[in-house]
């Protein structure tokens, strides 16, 4: 089974943008990538200027697409995408 982590720091500018608001559509893209059975694991750095994705049993090149659908997109400093092949 592949999965694909999705490293992701953030520095949100509050001039340019609700964050509450953001946050919420954020929220409800991740919920759905769940609720589809796309997502395996949702992590909150615990700084708050990130999180860790990790999606299951989806290509790279859709991962890369859902990312940068994200409303916080515009904010993320940096993007790292790891592909791993779970063992157990």
């Amino acid at each position: 089974m592949n999965r694909i982590a999705v490293m992701i720091t953030m520095h949100f500018d509050h001039s340019k943008g609700n964050f509450e608001e953001l946050r919420q559509r954020e929220m409800a893209h991740i919920m759905s990538w769940k609720e589809q059975g796309l997502m395996d694991s949702f992590f909150i750095k615990s700084e708050r200027d990130g999180a860790m994705i990790i999606f299951q049993n989806v290509q790279m090149e859709e991962v890369i697409k859902k990312v940068e659908a994200l409303p916080f997109f515009p904010f993320m400093e940096e993007v790292k995408y790891l592909s791993f092949e779970k063992g157990f």
